[in-house]
């Protein structure tokens, strides 16, 4: 026979699983709907990347909507005119008409500036309240040309206080 003091346990221990295995949290990609399907393989085009975050690429988009009402439509607007365009790599982006129109290429610069920036909106300098919605930190893309010489700043390089001392060697510091 089970008893009180057994069943609560059991169900301590389920949940402190269920919420420390990410197989079973927040880590889990969101279920592909019509925008998100298009949104993540565009964003690997855009990025020239082979894999994203499913995550970050959901919280983006989200933002980016509700940033601009009508950014779906000019996301599908954007597919549509790279798959005409016959576009399979960012490289064949740059000078191309696409990233000249106002349309599609501003759509383009949005995506792209989310992934690398982390942050959909424009942050307004010396204001409490401005569009700036953050998408991810440690994940933008910006910090991977120089992630072997350059720390994220969320990550302490030592200790407490490690900066007080200068470094013994730029080579080794």
């Amino acid at each position: 026979m089970l008893t009180r003091r057994q069943l609560l346990i059991s169900g301590a221990y389920l949940t402190g699983f269920a919420a420390l295995n990410p197989a079973l949290s927040w880590a889990v990609p969101p279920a592909q709907n019509s925008d998100t399907a298009t949104f993540y393989p565009l964003s690997l085009l855009l990025t020239a990347r082979t894999q994203l975050s499913q995550v970050v690429a959901q919280r983006a988009l989200n933002y980016l909507s509700a940033e601009d009402n009508q950014f779906p439509a000019k996301l599908q607007q954007l597919v549509q005119a790279l798959s005409a365009a016959n576009i399979t790599h960012a490289d064949q982006l740059n000078g191309h008409a696409i990233m000249a129109a106002n349309g599609t290429g501003a759509t383009a610069r949005k995506v792209i500036s989310a992934w690398y920036l982390g942050f959909t909106g424009t942050p307004i300098a010396m204001r409490a309240v401005d569009n700036t919605r953050f998408v991810t930190y440690t994940d933008a893309l910006m910090y991977a040309p120089t992630i072997d010489a350059t720390v994220i700043p969320t990550y302490s390089r030592g200790h407490t206080n490690y900066w007080t001392q200068p470094p013994a060697t730029i080579k080794n510091d």
